[in-house]
């Protein structure tokens, strides 16, 4: 009898590969033509109004767009009618966004007739998904209003699947959620597993142990539930720090994770990567 083994934390199987499987990755909301530099990685998440992926998918990069699921942001072209119908539930300063009421079937409407197929008329492989945290956090903060937000969210998730069932779809973080999203998802993205940096002040710090030890325990649980599921780690450093770069390259790689770092704003593409 032929044994079959795999790893908690991989999704590469003994018999053959996963069609998500990945061993580079890179995220670049930036507006200039990286093609060059993207064409490095397996994975690339872009913005639907950054770099255009005719040319990676060519070149067999696998590439997701960025939709926001729980924020809009004040100057995206859906705001003025998510504020109309009264959608918008708390301003993120932090972004200059609002997180909307997840639960609300105008916001679904919203997602499946306008926002998600105007994300992929340039053409991608499938969905990135972030901001799920936010109404999430909404719900924690006042239970009683926001009864059924994670409900909601977990629901969105397996709906979309459900209307694309060929897209990849990777979920950033939303670990409150993530055992009964992991079935219907090929990524997920851990940032911060080892450095995060202030936006403002470019100054990097370490990621405590403690919390670590809470994000790949998530991770860990996710797997359980999806065996060939992708976990991918986003950390930020600044460029030319090396040092720092191959320590969160190395940490990541030790736990199974697919490994990227760059700086907070997405804005480049980092291609130095320490080799495994």
């Amino acid at each position: 009898m032929a044994l079959i083994s795999f790893s908690l934390l991989s999704s590469t199987f003994a018999f053959g590969k996963s069609k998500n499987e990945v061993s580079t990755w890179c995220c670049y909301y930036g507006q200039q033509d990286k093609t060059e530099d993207l064409a490095r990685f397996d994975l690339a998440v872009l913005d639907a109004g950054g770099q255009k992926p005719e040319q990676l998918r060519k070149r067999r990069v696998k590439c997701l767009v960025y939709v926001s699921l729980g924020e809009v942001h004040t100057d995206s072209p859906y705001y003025a009618q998510a504020a109309k119908l009264g959608l918008l539930v708390r301003y993120n300063e932090n972004w200059d966004s609002w997180v909307v009421d997840i639960r609300r079937p105008e916001w679904k409407k919203m997602l499946f007739e306008q926002i998600i197929p105007d994300a992929l008329k340039s053409g991608y492989d499938g969905l990135f998904f972030d901001t799920l945290d936010s109404p999430i956090d909404m719900q924690r903060q006042d239970p009683d209003t926001y009864k059924g937000t994670e409900r909601s969210c977990v629901e969105l998730i397996k709906d979309i699947r459900n209307h694309y069932p060929k897209l990849f779809l990777c979920q950033n973080r939303g670990f409150e959620i993530i055992q009964r999203t992991a079935p219907y998802i090929d990524y997920l993205l851990i940032e911060g597993l080892s450095s995060s940096m202030d936006i403002a002040t470019g100054i990097r710090s370490d990621v405590s142990d403690q919390d670590r030890e809470f994000l790949i325990t998530k991770a860990q649980s996710a797997i359980k539930k999806n065996r060939n599921l992708v976990v991918l780690s986003l950390d930020y450093a600044l460029p030319d720090d090396k040092q720092e770069i191959d320590k969160a390259y190395k940490f990541s790689r030790k736990q199974g994770f697919v490994p990227y770092v760059s700086t907070p704003e997405l804005h480049q593409v980092n291609t130095y990567a320490p080799a495994p």
